[in-house]
Parts: structure tokens; sequence; C-alpha cells
């Protein structure tokens, strides 16, 4: 599972146990047990931040694809108008011999 900041979820996994830390520190919690909850907490956020990353990953990429195919049909447009500008201006200076005369 891919995650694109991983800083980000070990900040969430360390502020899902903050509350926990007072009991850490009475005694009331044991160190294994504390660990074991903290990995825990690891787990589930980097399983959220895996799927946050591919959902906004999908998203990017369809919006990526979209802009480039709005890009080349403007391209392709800008180049067909200007093809035919310039074929209008060739034929205005170089009339066709072979048609007929013009009614």
């Amino acid at each position: 599972m891919h995650v694109k900041r991983p800083e980000l979820v070990v900040a969430g996994a360390v502020l899902l146990c903050l509350p926990m830390v007072p009991g850490v520190l009475s005694g009331g919690i044991g160190a294994m047990t504390a660990l074991t909850r903290f990995l825990i907490a690891l787990l589930l956020c980097w399983i959220g931040g895996a799927v946050l990353t591919a959902v906004l990953s999908r998203y990017s990429e369809e919006s990526r694809r979209a802009e480039i195919a709005k890009a080349i049909d403007a391209a392709q447009r800008a180049t067909a108008e200007r093809a035919a500008e310039a074929d209008a201006a060739y034929r205005a200076r170089h009339p066709d011999p072979f048609a007929g005369p013009s009614v």
C-alpha cells in the first residue's frame, strides 16, 4: 500500500494515541499495551492514508487526462484554422488556372 505522506500517517497515529498518555504516565496502562495500541493506530492510519492517496490519485489522473485532451483539441483546432487561412491566402494570390471563368 502506497502512502504519499508517511509523516502525516505517523502524526495521525500519535494523535489517536494522545488520550492514552496520562494513563501511561500514571502507570495505569502498561508499556506493551501502549505500544500495541500505537501499532494498531499506526496500521489504521496507514490504511486510511493509502485509501485517501488512491482516491486522490485517481481523480487527479482523470483531471490531468481531461486537461491534456482539451489542450490537444485546442491545438488541433488552431492548426486547422491556420491551415485554412493559409490555404485561402494562397488561393487568393494564385488562382487556379484550370478553373473556368467565375460567374
